[in-house]
């Protein structure tokens, strides 16, 4: 019975979609489809254009266009070419047009007829326009990507490239990450764009989103990554991801790894993105096996490099090392190879020493113990010993040799390698170091005896540890407490009571040998007191010195000890004694002054008397003149007891002048030499100051006296005054007979009178205090003394002396 075109479609949709599948298996591109993929929506086209037969719809129109465009883009991501796509339609159009004629009598509706020719021809033109669009977009994106990979120098460079061309072309991706293979079960998040991306992550194949893909080598999209288990992963964190897409990246059979992308914005990504991803996947799949086949080729051939590089440098070794190689088969002992400096060692070359046993480089009497070092070596890692070898001409020479085993693949000792060394110059050395260490001890047992021997206690310290390390008897002996080594130097102050003379104790820094330690210090007879075992005080001379090494660092220090109690004893016996000696001068001294003053009046009472006779008068003025020399002999004496028990002359100073002192020692000088010529010279200038007159008219007096006494008597004694500004000089000068070198640096000592062979007057000398009273009183005005005495230019005496006393 007659029907429409619209209810045919319905009605007849397998048969015509049968008919048409048999005719579009010719296709190349459609031959590998299964039936789902070759009909894609084409059903649900027939439908449409059946619907839009009994009635124009918008909607139906916006459909039959949306199927159009995913098959379009369905067929451009199987491999079809457009005009495989246009085919596809054409062979639907006569398919239906041949099946609904063939049944009888159709109802000719031509209404119906050209809403189906139009509707096919729409359904053409969309898939045509959409499959166009696509596929321009496809090939940019893959030019964008054969330039990423011409411009990247590595894999990594490259995925970062592809990543960005993928951004750029999806606007809707946020999200994109490769993982590539590493190892069997493991993929590595090589790059990564977008928040979220942890590069250097791992993933396990078959775990997760991606693991999921690797394992079933299928694309896989989920719309809400937040809801999937299978998209949580720590490397590629998508809590806030709705859609997320992944293919595999699979060439020849073999998986290369995975590619991600998503979106935070959307649940759905398009299917033309979805191929676009796809079509840039499998692109990328070819360039980064190629990428990585290239890498592991520079790799090969850069280990092939090194390999050959390390080759060339093991030769260069081998050749130019200066100890002896030596390669031995372990089948027969024979020697494989040799480099230069065993052949030397042995007096031959390497080619005359190649194949022949290695027993033939030992000396005969060593031989027997060469399979015991072989077996040993072949026991263990390594092996080392001694041996006498033999050069050519027949002469020895000691050897030492490393021996290392070499096995095969089995296990078993294929080869040793030797190292041998002539050591003839270390058994010298080692003879001379012997030798030299033989010196030592001999000297060290000699130091020690002398040390033992010495009278002084001695002790040696480490620097800089300040450790005492030796001490000789002595120091027991002195101490009373057997030596023991301390810890450090620091301590014998409290272990021996070391205290200054004055009593305070040592501070432990401050002991002679902590210092030398310390700076390097030289330290000569410094008195310190120890404490005796017995509980006495013992008075020691204790000096140190630094014991330097070649470079000069200070490496230890050495301080001796010597006893001086009773020479400390003596001292102070005979200081007491000297001091009592000079109280009792002085006692005696101003005792007699009463008596001799007593005389000193009668003799001036008879020698102004007018009955007194010429006879009696020469005696009673010799008695005078003893009795002068005796007054000034005890005032020396009380000058020179008060000097050493007071602390130096006093001096009174008062306001006075110089020059007046002068002329009132001049006067009384030429009262006591009447037959004697004084000078005084200069004068100009200022002579007021601040002295003490008395105590300088004795300077005069004495230095005037000694001049005329120690001088010819016709020589003259010439006093010269000089204005310094705020000093003053006196000089005294006489001519004649120098003073003895002997003599003069003792001038100034008390007791001490220097002769002469010229006779002044009757005045003899006296006790010799005279020039020590003079040095006391000019250096009580803060003043110095000076004498020069030549055969030419006589004895000068020269006092300079200040103005005014120095500031307290």
């Amino acid at each position: 019975m007659p029907i429409p075109l619209a209810d045919f479609l319905l009605q007849n949709r397998d048969t015509i979609l049968q008919a048409w599948e048999a005719e579009v298996r010719s296709i190349p591109a459609a031959q590998a489809l299964a039936r789902p993929a070759l009909r894609d929506g084409l059903p649900h086209l027939l439908e449409i254009i059946s619907a839009m037969m009994r009635g124009p719809d918008s909607e139906l129109a916006a459909g039959l266009k949306a199927i159009s465009d995913d098959h379009a883009l369905e067929r451009l991501g199987g491999g079809f070419d457009l005009r495989q796509v246009v085919a596809e339609y054409r062979l639907l159009r006569s398919c239906v047009l041949r099946l609904w004629s063939a049944r009888g009598h159709p109802t000719p509706r031509p209404e119906e007829e050209r809403i189906f020719h139009e509707a096919m021809d729409e359904a053409v033109a969309s898939a045509v326009s959409r499959y166009t669009r696509a596929r321009e977009r496809t090939l940019h994106a893959m030019d964008l990507i054969s330039a990423a990979a011409l411009g990247s120098p590595d894999v990594a460079g490259f995925l970062l490239r592809l990543l960005q061309v993928l951004r750029d072309t999806v606007p809707a991706v946020d999200v994109a990450a490769v993982l590539l293979r590493d190892g069997e079960d493991t993929l590595r998040v090589e790059i990564g764009v977008g928040e979220g991306v942890e590069v250097g992550g791992r993933v396990s194949v078959g775990q997760g989103f991606a693991g999921t893909i690797a394992a079933t080598r299928q694309p896989l999209l989920v719309h809400d990554a937040s809801l999937d288990e299978r998209a949580h992963s720590a490397v590629v964190r998508t809590a806030d991801v709705r859609a997320l897409y992944g293919v595999p990246l699979v060439l020849n059979d073999a998986l290369i790894g995975v590619a991600l992308m998503g979106s935070r914005g959307s649940t759905e990504l398009s299917e033309e993105d979805l191929l676009l991803f796809r079509a840039m996947a499998s692109r990328a799949t070819a360039l980064v096996a190629q990428a990585q086949a290239r890498a592991e080729a520079e790799a090969s051939l850069s280990r092939l490099r090194e390999s050959e590089a390390g080759l060339r440098r093991w030769e260069e070794v081998f050749f130019g090392l200066g100890v002896g190689v030596v390669v031995v088969s372990a089948q027969d002992d024979t020697m494989l190879d040799v480099n230069p400096a065993f052949a030397r060692m042995h007096g031959t070359t390497p080619e005359s020493l190649i194949g022949r046993p290695l027993e033939t480089t030992i000396a005969p009497e060593a031989r027997g113990m060469l399979p015991r070092h072989a077996t040993a070596a072949n026991s263990k890692l390594s092996h080392e010993y001694e041996s006498l070898h033999l050069r050519e001409d027949g002469s020895r020479f000691p050897a030492f040799s490393h021996v290392t085993a070499f096995r095969d693949e089995t296990g078993r000792v294929s080869r040793r390698v030797g190292t041998v060394l002539d050591i003839t110059q270390r058994r010298v050395v080692e003879a001379d170091r012997q030798r030299l260490l033989s010196t030592i001890e001999s000297e060290r047992a000699r130091l020690a005896a002398v040390l033992e021997q010495l009278p002084a206690g001695v002790f040696i310290a480490d620097a800089p540890s300040g450790r005492l390390v030796l001490a000789n008897r002595q120091v027991s002996e002195l101490t009373g407490r057997p030596f023991l080594p301390m810890s450090n130097v620091d301590t014998f102050t409290s272990a021996y009571g070391a205290r200054h003379l004055e009593g305070a104790p040592y501070a432990p820094d401050a002991w002679p040998l902590a210092r030398t330690l310390r700076t390097g210090e030289v330290v000569q007879g410094e008195e310190a007191m120890l404490k005796h075992a017995d509980g006495r005080t013992l008075t020691v001379l204790v000096s140190s010195a630094p014991i330097r090494d070649r470079d000069g660092a200070l490496i230890a220090g050495v301080a001796t000890l010597a006893d001086v109690t009773e020479r400390r004893r003596a001292q102070e016996a005979a200081l007491q004694a000297a001091r009592f000696g000079e109280r009792l001068i002085a006692i005696v001294s101003h005792d007699l002054r009463n008596p001799l003053n007593a005389i000193h009046l009668s003799t001036t009472q008879l020698l102004h008397s007018e009955v007194l006779a010429e006879r009696e008068r020469r005696f009673v003025t010799r008695i005078a003149r003893s009795s002068a020399r005796m007054t000034r002999m005890i005032s020396e004496l009380l000058d020179f007891t008060r000097g050493r028990l007071g602390g130096g002359i006093p001096i009174q100073r008062t306001p006075g002048d110089l020059r007046a002192v002068v002329r009132q020692g001049v006067e009384e000088l030429e009262a006591a030499w009447p037959e004697r010529s004084l000078r005084v010279e200069g004068g100009a200038g200022r002579y007021d100051g601040q002295w003490d007159a008395d105590r300088l008219l004795q300077v005069v007096s004495n230095l005037g006296g000694n001049a005329l006494q120690y001088s010819k008597p016709d020589a003259p004694v010439t006093l010269t005054l000089t204005d310094l500004g705020d000093e003053v000089r006196l000089e005294v000068h006489n001519p004649g007979e120098p003073i003895s070198a002997e003599a003069l640096p003792h001038l100034f000592d008390p007791f001490r009178r220097a002769t002469s062979s010229h006779q002044g007057s009757s005045i003899s000398g006296g006790l010799g205090l005279g020039l020590y009273i003079v040095e006391q009183v000019v250096k009580g005005h803060g003043g110095r003394i000076q004498v020069t005495s030549t055969e030419a230019h006589g004895t000068v005496f020269q006092v300079t002396l200040p103005r005014a006393p120095p500031p307290a």
